[in-house]
């Protein structure tokens, strides 16, 4: 089990300290710290994967992004990341349907869920599902289980896209470019034994959410 209190003390030092002369000094304390994160996420995609069947069968290194960052074209050189992320959802990293998130950052950590800037296509097909089945997702969204915890979030157009009119009454869902759900919280959440669990079940919140966007996946 990771100590979280530990690891983002070290997160805290790693965005002082951004260099490799830093981390490589440190690297074993990393890679410890590293280690336990890793065991708690695979028990959290087993926890999940008792009432989200996508992630039964996924690894954490299908899940986990890498500490080092892809600075070639980036200004920001800074060669690591200063949090620890997965992607809890179908195929892992290169899930392009709707998922949960795990952002754990000092100071900026939050659960997330939804669909991130889909292509085209399947953006698409989300504005039709959800203008022909509006009353549905509006009553998951309004669902105190989600809302409660959860905010529904996510950039949009100025005005309704074509094919649409601007009287529409679900215009300003139409008009969306992503549909997400974020639950911000304190560092401290994640500081006691039971912090996967508490996860598990705060993701457990957002099934329906995402199961309904992954409507447009299915055959």
């Amino acid at each position: 089990m990771a100590n979280m209190h530990d690891t983002y003390e070290f997160l805290k030092l790693l965005a002082v300290n951004n260099n490799r002369e830093w981390f490589n000094a440190n690297k074993a304390e990393y890679q410890e710290l590293r280690k336990a994160w890793e065991n708690d996420i695979s028990r959290l995609l087993s926890l999940m994967g008792e009432y989200d069947e996508s992630l039964r069968g996924l690894q954490v290194k299908d899940c986990a992004y890498r500490i080092y960052r892809d600075v070639r074209f980036s200004a920001d050189k800074s060669p690591y990341k200063t949090y620890f992320s997965a992607v809890l959802g179908k195929k892992g990293r290169k899930c392009i349907q709707a998922a949960c998130y795990l952002h754990m950052a000092p100071g900026e950590s939050g659960l997330h869920a939804g669909i991130w800037w889909p292509e085209n296509e399947i953006l698409s097909r989300l504005r039709s599902e959800i203008d022909a089945n509006a009353d549905e997702f509006k009553a998951i969204l309004a669902n105190p289980e989600l809302s409660s915890s959860f905010r529904f979030y996510g950039d949009k157009l100025k005005v309704v896209p074509r094919g649409y009119s601007k009287e529409n009454p679900n215009a300003e869902l139409i008009k969306m470019k992503e549909y997400l759900c974020q639950k911000p919280v304190d560092d401290s959440y994640f500081f006691c034994e039971n912090w996967v669990e508490k996860v598990a079940e705060d993701f457990k919140k957002v099934q329906d959410f995402n199961r309904f966007l992954n409507y447009v996946f299915e055959d």
